[in-house]
């Protein structure tokens, strides 16, 4: 539950933000006597309890309050256990509340955020509650299901909400397809934003759901399949409108990127704690994104790329059909000490050889299968995009093994590392920057080992006429990668930080 938690959008405003203060006793109550527009704008940005707390101060704060379109999350709504008070939360009495705001505000709800609610006794209610959030023009709704992990059936009222703009679910039992069930552009128009997280249907979560949900949402910008690991099997996207694809610690036999003329972003992180990953692959095919700009990370141990019509092995032989020219920001998981899985790493590269930042997250190999040192990397035939293009950065995170688990190895500097480093600096033409990232603040002195392995690849062959720099960044605590940053457009290479 906590890391479903992680990756739901945060509620525009919570009771962390403060709450309204009208004057004490004594004091001119100036709040009250300011335009309406402004006051309804106050309302607006506090949490649901508070704001309907303002209907106790006057009969023009009443009027307000029913006229102003509300924020509800019921985690406002939560009054924790308090010395000498009752040991436990009263869940009931946040369902109650939840279910009051909900019947008594006329609407409209800008946002409302059900993440605490006990669902699995109120079937009967939470029908009504989409109804009513449907009729009263909700745009913002994260609706995930309580007590974990007991998946309550989704009413397939929620398929009614015509003005919804982002909808998050989690924890329900989907609403199986059947003929009466709404379907096309007009179920959610404006739709943006879709978050599936943990659901399911019968067994899993349905590529048949999937698809249905992406023909009812027009103009469907992100669509992101969060902590599935039980499915869906098999995940075809097609969309006219889709910017970013995140599938985010599930698992999936095959996804296929069908038609999606608008694709900027596919995101694979599928590293999912104390889960054996290795043992599930996942083949990822891309027939049709003429504008896929970010991908990542590929990772040789549970992906099976396949551009076009042809699987992409070691050796294969590449042309424009089995080629993704428009990838910028490409970032690959390797295990140097597995000789086959380093052998896919330039194997990948001739396929995107458009790109310009390449991020290279170094993991260990329980088992090592051989040595790939500076002879095995110096008979790769040559890699387009680093003869050529690889020109802005090229980042090697060494060591870095699971950025959700913060958990990560020390880095060490190993031949197998520093022989690709010392590749890269021969091979790429027009380099500009390699950096170095050590992980949870391992540092590096100037007399330590470390620093000086590094040291040594100034002496390196370049291929570069101009002296590219080489940073060493020896990173405090986590990395800022999460699903937020993975699933955010604004950031234009999400894997930078």
């Amino acid at each position: 539950m906590s890391a479903l938690l992680t990756c739901l959008p945060d509620p525009p405003f919570s009771a962390a933000r403060g709450t309204l203060f009208c004057g004490a006793a004594g004091l001119e109550d100036r709040i009250s006597h300011l335009p309406k527009a402004l006051l309804s704008n106050i309302i607006s940005r506090l949490p649901a309890k508070d704001a309907a707390h303002t209907t106790t101060l006057s009969t023009r704060w009443r009027r307000l309050w029913a006229s102003t379109p509300l924020v509800l999350d019921d985690a406002d709504l939560v009054v924790f256990p308090q010395r000498g008070g009752p040991p436990r939360i009263n869940w009931e009495a946040v369902f109650t509340a939840v279910d009051r705001i909900i019947t008594s505000h006329p609407g409209p709800f800008g946002c409302v955020h059900l993440t605490v609610c006990y669902m699995a006794p109120h079937g009967g209610a939470l029908a009504r509650w989409l109804r009513l959030l449907a009729a009263k023009r909700v745009e913002d709704l994260v609706f995930v299901s309580r007590p974990f992990p007991v998946h309550v059936r989704l009413p397939a009222d929620v398929l009614r909400i015509s003005s919804l703009r982002r909808l998050y679910l989690g924890f329900w039992h989907l609403p199986d397809l059947f003929p009466g069930l709404p379907r096309g552009p007009e179920v959610f128009p404006h739709l943006q934003e879709i978050g599936l997280c943990h659901n399911a249907t019968r067994s899993a979560l349905s590529a048949e759901v999937i698809e249905h949900l992406l023909q009812c949402s027009p103009v469907l910008e992100k669509l992101s399949i969060i902590l599935n690991y039980d499915g869906p099997t098999h995940v075809s996207v097609r969309s006219r409108s889709l910017r970013c694809v995140v599938l985010w610690m599930s698992l999936a036999r095959e996804l296929s990127i069908v038609a999606t003329p608008r694709l900027e972003r596919l995101i694979l992180w599928q590293t999912i704690p104390g889960y054996p990953c290795d043992l599930f692959i996942t083949k990822v095919k891309i027939r049709n994104a003429p504008e896929l700009r970010v991908l990542g990370s590929l990772d040789p141990s549970i992906h099976v790329l396949e551009i076009g019509n042809t699987v992409i092995q070691a050796g294969t032989r590449m042309s424009p059909a089995n080629m993704v020219p428009s990838v910028k920001i490409l970032a690959v998981k390797a295990r140097f000490g597995i000789r086959k899985e380093a052998k896919m790493l330039p194997t990948f590269l001739r396929c995107f050889p458009g790109v310009e930042t390449l991020h290279v997250m170094s993991d260990e190999a329980d088992e090592p299968s051989g040595k790939c040192n500076l002879k095995f990397w110096q008979e790769v035939a040559p890699i387009d995009c680093l003869e050529a293009r690889v020109k802005k950065r090229f980042d090697l995170w060494l060591s870095f093994i699971v950025i959700i688990s913060r958990v990560f190895s020390q880095f060490q500097g190993k031949r197998m590392e520093l022989a690709f480093l010392r590749f890269v600096l021969e091979r790429a033409q027009i380099l500009e920057k390699l950096v170095v990232v050590l992980a949870n603040g391992d540092t590096a002195t100037e007399d330590d080992e470390t620093c000086t392995k590094l040291k040594a690849l100034a002496t390196a062959k370049r291929a570069s006429e101009s002296r590219p720099t080489v940073v060493i960044v020896a990173r405090e605590g986590d990395s800022a990668w999460c699903f937020h940053r993975a699933s955010d457009l604004s950031a234009s290479d999400p894997f930078d930080g």
